[in-house]
């Protein structure tokens, strides 16, 4: 257990570390929006939502409980839908 604290607050101060330099970066390519390594796990949620079992992604995210992982990847399948649309919208007109 004690292990598992220090590891847990090892992780946490690298990501505070991490999102401070964010912040810098932000500031100096005048950024109006929230950086933080918070963006780039959704990004990575987004990107791999159907290309990665659920139970893979659940050790990635490090989830005790699937139920959190799918809950998280919900937001991000759309695919089937987003396809749906284009090939309607992008259907050039007779």
């Amino acid at each position: 257990m004690d292990d598992l604290y220090h590891t847990q607050m090892r992780i946490k101060t690298k990501v505070k570390a991490l999102n401070d330099a964010l912040s810098e970066v932000k500031k100096k390519v005048a950024i109006d929006k929230p950086l933080t390594m918070h963006i780039p796990r959704h990004s990575f949620g987004n990107i791999s939502s159907d290309k990665i079992p659920v139970q893979m992604l659940q050790k990635l995210y490090r989830h005790t409980d699937i139920k959190t992982t799918i809950g998280y990847q919900a937001n991000f399948i759309h695919q089937d839908a987003d396809d749906a649309l284009d090939a309607v919208l992008n259907t050039p007109k007779a």
